[in-house]
């Protein structure tokens, strides 16, 4: 059973990997900004929340690099 709880939350982080970057990349630089500035302000966040702000996290940087500074 464990086995099943394992695999189903690592092929949901991998398929939010997936799916959630171009999500962010056709994001708004404002609202980019205000979610960024909500994962660093929460304290207690679920494991797909995390992944969430790490996605945002990694398209902050893309854009800094880039010399979009939204976030």
């Amino acid at each position: 059973m464990k086995y099943l709880l394992i695999l189903n939350l690592t092929l949901l982080s991998l398929f939010s990997l997936l799916g959630c970057d171009s999500n962010f990349t056709q994001m708004d630089g404002s609202e980019l900004r205000k979610r960024a500035y909500s994962c660093l302000v929460e304290t207690s966040s679920t494991a797909a929340e995390i992944q969430v702000c790490e996605n945002i996290q990694r398209e902050c940087l893309r854009r800094q690099k880039a010399g979009q500074f939204d976030c």
